[in-house]
């Protein structure tokens, strides 16, 4: 056999090979049904899903139920093994899920067992990347950032960020800026002040999964100048939602 014929029939090999992969991969890939249901106030979504697959190699059948709760403040996710009860989903008229009526908790309902989940918030507001040369402290309704040695500064400033609930921008941010992927919208206020410069306040708001990101900068510049923003935005940047 010529090397070219040998070149070609492995090319020709490793290409059945690769479209067997593939159509076993479909065949093995995960399926499944579920139901989705709004609370009664509309801010938060349940659903359940019966999931099934197979194994790549061993065709070993593999089902599980997966449960999820999202809304402002809340993000619930948890999976389990099969609950023996009546077929559910878009084909089937029976209902697994049942909201209470204040929307405060949800029931995955089966014959023999009920599973609870409540609408408490999963995520505490908390600071997810150092940033060198700062007094981060916790405080109750988030965190307060100051420079190291803030005292002896000329010009010191504060930032406070604060979460709440609701994915809603507040009105009166009439500017907009990109800090990473987000849009971050955000207005500034000034007061004539003293010998120090004016008294300025810079408001922002960042949508995360946990809520809106509550943003303000306090300060002092000169009459007709800001303040550089740029660890305003690396703050608010670095601050996520999680446990």
């Amino acid at each position: 056999m010529t090397p070219w014929r040998r070149t070609l029939g492995l090319a020709g090999l490793a290409a059945l090979l690769a479209v067997a992969a593939i159509v076993r991969a479909l065949y093995v890939m995960p399926v499944g049904t579920g139901e989705t249901r709004a609370s009664p106030d509309g801010r938060f979504t349940a659903s359940v899903m019966d999931w099934s697959e197979r194994g790549f190699l061993t065709d070993a059948p593999h089902r599980w139920f997966e449960y999820r709760v999202e809304g402002p403040g809340v993000h619930h996710a948890l999976s389990g093994n099969p609950i023996d009860g009546p077929s559910f989903g878009s084909r089937s008229s029976h209902r697994v899920i049942r909201w209470g009526e204040d929307g405060t908790f949800v029931d995955f309902v089966f014959p023999d067992t009920t599973l609870r989940l409540t609408m408490a918030p999963t995520a505490p507001c908390r600071l997810v990347a150092d940033i060198a040369g700062f007094d981060v402290r916790q405080t109750a309704d988030g965190l307060l950032v100051r420079p190291e040695g803030w005292h002896d500064l000329r010009r010191p400033f504060e930032m406070t960020v604060s979460l709440r609930p609701g994915g809603e921008a507040s009105p009166g941010l009439d500017r907009q800026v990109r800090v990473g992927a987000d849009l971050v919208r955000y207005a500034v206020s000034r007061e004539g002040g003293g010998s120090g410069g004016d008294a300025v306040t810079m408001r922002a708001e960042r949508a995360s999964k946990g809520g809106m990101l509550a943003f303000e900068w306090h300060g002092q510049a000169d009459a007709g100048t800001e303040p550089d923003w740029t660890l305003a935005w690396t703050l608010l940047g670095a601050v996520e939602c999680g446990t």
